[in-house]
């Protein structure tokens, strides 16, 4: 559990984008940017011109860790990708959470921004705590089914992101029933799921990109490789969703 602890502490820190190559290479098989159903607050928004409100809620790997250049995050990521896609419309992210917060503990912060400003779209990152410490998967289910009603009646969309892949986290805890109440949730009306577990799982033992394989000098442009390519990757998921053909 402690070289658990450990890795997933190194994943959750953000890195130095001057590190990052211009075209980092992370290929995308299509599953992992096809929505499962459409976005429908996010593409009425953008037809609009904006403003397209995002937040983005999660534990270390969403926020950034120790106030370590949080903006290097994936979400971040995602919204320069956006912008760079959507240059005539305005698109603003809020970001919530923070290291080792469980669903439950995320649950009165959407609640309290949802009320403060509304959003279009909630990107809710959860699943890693609750399986590091095997909180019981009914209580992530109640809290998010809670959050998903408080969005819906803010006029959103959930998109929820599943947990990391690591082998540390593979070999040291069991994440299926997580999944599999995440992808319950999924199956809601207005919401859907990134399978962010298969697709960095992919690119680690594809050999792409794979922190925990990096050695000391290249662990951080690894890091940042990889908020790149999550943030890339669940930019055009989002577009996508909203009907707009992503390159």
């Amino acid at each position: 559990m402690r070289c658990l602890a450990f890795w997933l502490l190194l994943l959750a820190l953000p890195a130095a984008a001057a590190a990052l190559p211009d075209s980092p290479t992370c290929e995308v098989p299509p599953q992992f940017v096809t929505v499962q159903k459409p976005l429908e607050p996010l593409k009425v928004a953008i037809a609009a011109g904006g403003p397209v409100e995002i937040l983005a809620v999660g534990s270390g790997a969403t926020t950034g860790a120790n106030g370590v250049q949080p903006d290097s995050a994936f979400p971040y990521r995602m919204l320069d990708a956006l912008r760079a896609a959507l240059p005539q419309v305005t698109v603003d992210l809020t970001v919530r959470g923070g290291r080792g917060m469980s669903a439950e503990e995320m649950l009165p912060l959407v609640k309290a921004q949802l009320h403060q400003a509304p959003a279009q779209l909630v990107l809710w990152q959860t699943g890693t705590v609750e399986a590091i410490h095997g909180l019981r998967p009914v209580r992530m289910r109640q809290a998010l089914r809670e959050g998903l009603d408080i969005i819906h009646a803010a006029g959103g969309s959930l998109v929820l992101l599943d947990p990391q892949f690591t082998r540390a986290l593979r070999a040291n805890t069991d994440v299926e029933p997580y999944e599999t109440e995440l992808q319950q949730i999924a199956a809601l009306p207005g919401a859907t799921l990134f399978h962010r577990y298969e697709l960095t799982r992919g690119w680690a033992l594809g050999g792409q990109i794979d922190p925990e394989r990096a050695t000391q000098d290249t662990r951080e442009a690894e890091l940042a490789r990889l908020n790149v390519c999550l943030g890339r990757a669940l930019a055009r998921y989002l577009l996508n969703g909203a009907g707009i053909a992503a390159p």
